[in-house]
């Protein structure tokens, strides 16, 4: 029956259909597994999902260093669904590797001798080549938000990429900069300019990449030891950075705390040691972007939740709750119509870190090939 169905009517109704439904249908015959498999399918599917509401399609995968990732349906958490909320993912050579970022549905992580692309969605991995100027140990072991690296996507030469500052992760001031490329399988070193070269950058978080460019929220020492928060990025294809975004104006005695993505907008939140935690978002790109306030949530509906850990908004559910990361083993849906949370607990490992990512057919290997 599927094989009489014109080629154009199939691809028009899988392209409608969830990735991971499409993964379980690459078994329906030979002719859905070719087509579904194809990388210019994977991109229809993408370019499809990225014009309409991201939400559901999103994910977040957490870890702790110790054990497998596991990826957290938030969406059925709020829905109280019978499901497998936390699913693990068990493949070896991710289990004593770190999350660098997510991009397309494309997770990067840092293992002890090397770097791993993975889909968690398809379940393909690659392994991704050393370098002689990357101290690969010594940037697995480092802090993971004091490290200038991140991942994302080239549109230009339509390719993936790694970026690092090669040298000292907490003063950038070398400018030396280590890009992998995913088509060709190979780094590649170059100096370029860094901001604040004559200041103390300190990097508050992992890089988010957003709009074709690399994102860090850093903390900026003057000669005069006084700070400032910023946003300093890296185009991936201009392979440059920039200041360009201005944060939030706020009052001076608010601490920004990170960046989060959420759909296609990218958000900062501030601490929860302040009398409200507070995010701001935006979706325009430039020196003038435009900063709305996203919620305000008093702090004592954390009472129960008065920890020295952070306090991290993660995601917004399509019923209006807002999920957070709390004391690292937990994750909460807060109702900010009812100041109420619903806790669930994660698992017995502290989670350290964790990112959104898509669920999509994107392989890691643009070869055309790659692990399962």
């Amino acid at each position: 029956m599927a094989e009489s169905i014109p080629e154009d009517v199939v691809v028009d109704i899988l392209l409608r259909l969830p990735a991971k439904s499409l993964v379980r249908f690459k078994c329906v015959c030979k002719r859905w597994r070719s087509l579904i498999s194809d990388r210019a399918f994977a991109k229809w599917h993408l370019q499809r999902l990225k014009a309409g509401d991201l939400i559901p399609s999103q994910r977040i995968i957490i870890g702790g260093g110790i054990g497998p990732l596991k990826t957290v349906d938030y969406e059925a958490l709020d829905g109280g669904g019978e499901g497998r909320v936390v699913v693990p993912h068990g493949i070896k050579p991710l289990r004593e590797s770190r999350i660098v970022g997510s991009c397309d549905g494309l997770l990067c992580l840092i293992g002890p001798s090397n770097f791993v692309i993975y889909n968690p969605t398809t379940r393909e991995y690659i392994e991704l080549p050393g370098s002689d100027f990357v101290d690969q140990a010594t940037l697995f072991s480092g802090a993971r938000n004091n490290s200038f690296y991140g991942f994302g996507y080239d549109s230009q030469s339509d390719d993936y990429k790694i970026a690092l500052v090669v040298g000292d992760v907490v003063e950038v001031e070398n400018g030396k900069v280590a890009i992998f490329s995913l088509k060709s399988c190979s780094w590649t070193m170059m100096m370029i300019e860094v901001p604040f070269q004559e200041e103390g950058v300190e990097c508050c978080g992992p890089a988010l990449y957003w709009k074709g460019a690399l994102h860090w929220h850093v903390y900026v020492w003057n000669t005069n030891e006084e700070g400032f928060s910023a946003i300093m990025s890296f185009d991936l294809s201009e392979e440059k950075f920039h200041q360009v975004l201005p944060v939030p104006p706020i009052d001076e005695d608010i601490l920004l705390l990170g960046l989060e993505i959420h759909g296609a907008n990218l958000f900062i939140y501030n601490t929860a040691q302040n009398p409200r935690i507070e995010a701001w978002m935006t979706d325009e790109y430039g020196i003038g972007a435009r900063w709305e306030k996203w919620f305000s949530i008093d702090s004592e509906a954390f009472i129960n939740w008065n920890t020295p850990f952070k306090k991290i908004p993660l995601a917004y559910t399509r019923s209006g709750k807002i999920v957070f990361l709390m004391d690292r083993k937990w994750m909460i849906l807060f109702n900010p119509e009812y100041n109420t949370c619903q806790d669930h607990l994660l698992g017995t490992d502290f989670v350290t870190e964790y990112a959104i990512y898509l669920e999509t057919l994107v392989s890691p290997y643009l070869g055309g090939g790659a692990v399962e």
